[in-house]
């Protein structure tokens, strides 16, 4: 069997038996590994203290072929989350975080892209981001990373300039205003606060938003619509979702 090492990011951890877990990992070049972690419960274990949720580690796994679950032989912290739980909003945006990409990524899948927006989120949250700012920025960029989220260039009923800026549910699209009332079922409108917020998400990392004020309510309009398109895009809502914050 082969063996992987990676830089990787503990998402989650599920018992397995009474000293040993199921621990996923979001690794650098293969997404999603679910390994066994033999022993990882016991007080001596070489794992104890690594195996914690967004703890930057490298680890080396040993892969089954047929990609099932494989076996944690090593793992060495990287960059401990311990400073993030110490707070928490920001234990609440991690948590959320962590079952975001472990339901919304396939297994052995490279997602480059997703891995470096991980690491931006935690950097931005070092930074002073607040956490409303940061979950938001995170639900945000994950979906449009993932197809899901539509660039705000054009009207999906017409192809012309939508703004100002209304997300309609059933054409999980932009709506201009005149497509809008013609053919609208419901969504949310951003509002020009709004725009401005998604234009300075699209445009900046989260360390460099760190500093800049947004009005709560423009937050919370964004964050309204990429929530919901989440959870639709995930199957469900999910169960750690920090509502709270925004």
């Amino acid at each position: 069997m082969p063996a992987l090492t990676c830089d990787a990011y503990v998402l989650v951890r599920h018992p397995l038996t009474e000293s040993s877990w199921i621990v996923s990992f979001f690794t650098r070049d293969s997404g999603v590994v679910r390994a066994v972690a033999k022993g990882a419960k016991r007080v001596k274990s070489p794992f104890r203290g690594a195996l914690e949720t967004m703890n930057r580690v490298r680890a080396e796994l040993v892969v089954k072929e047929g990609r099932g679950l494989g076996t944690v032989r090593s793992v060495d912290v990287l960059e401990s989350a311990l400073d993030l739980f110490g707070n928490w909003p920001k234990a609440s945006v991690l948590m959320a975080m962590a079952e975001v990409l472990e339901r919304g990524l396939p297994e052995h899948g490279e997602e480059e892209e997703t891995y470096r927006l991980t690491g931006a989120a935690l950097e931005g949250l070092r930074a002073g981001a607040p956490p409303p700012l940061a979950w938001v920025y995170f639900q945000t960029w994950f979906l449009r990373l993932h197809g899901v989220f539509p660039r705000t260039e054009h009207c999906a009923g017409c192809d012309r300039d939508p703004h100002p800026l209304h997300f309609d549910w059933a054409a999980g699209d932009w709506l201009c205003p005149a497509c809008r009332e013609r053919q609208g079922t419901g969504g949310v409108s951003l509002g020009r606060g709004g725009e401005t917020l998604l234009a300075a998400m699209m445009a900046r990392s989260l360390k460099d938003l760190a500093g800049d004020a947004f009005p709560p309510a423009d937050l919370k309009a964004l964050g309204a619509l990429v929530s919901r398109t989440l959870a639709d895009y995930l199957g469900g809502p999910l169960a750690s979702a920090p509502s709270d914050l925004v």
